[in-house]
């Protein structure tokens, strides 16, 4: 039986395997980053929200979210309103082109993970979600 270190080694050594491999190739016609494609699931998950919101939820400065934001803005993927209630803060949602990335990146992902999921039984399948939402829990409480 493998001890935890030796877990650990391999998951820290697999998960960016997994990630590079299974990066979706559904937007090497357009130049959006990682990044940029993170923060617009954020404002996707959001829907209208508050810059300060999602400088907390990515753990970065406002002032990364700005430039980030600006880029997005500038390329026609977000629109950025003054707050009604605030005139000092802004306010950021998504355009129907932001909405059309959002929506071609999660089919892809999904259609990514279909195809590797079916070479899993059923109750392996079950098992990894599983794990997978024990994992996220896990990580949500140490944010809290």
């Amino acid at each position: 039986m493998a001890t935890i270190d030796e877990i650990t080694r391999e998951i820290s050594r697999l998960i960016p395997k997994i990630a590079t491999q299974a990066h979706p190739g559904s937007f090497a016609n357009i130049r959006i980053t990682p990044a940029q494609i993170l923060m617009l699931m954020s404002i996707h998950a959001h829907g209208k929200c508050h810059l300060k919101t999602l400088a907390r939820e990515r753990k970065v400065s406002p002032p990364t979210i700005t430039g980030l934001v600006d880029r997005l803005l500038k390329d026609g993927y977000v629109r950025k309103d003054p707050d009604p209630e605030d005139r000092r803060a802004a306010m950021v949602s998504l355009t129907k082109k932001g909405e059309g990335v959002v929506t071609r990146h999660l089919a892809s992902i999904q259609n990514l993970w279909k195809s590797i999921l079916t070479h899993l039984s059923q109750k392996e399948r079950e098992q990894y979600l599983g794990i997978l939402r024990k994992i996220v829990n896990i990580l949500s409480k140490k944010e809290g």
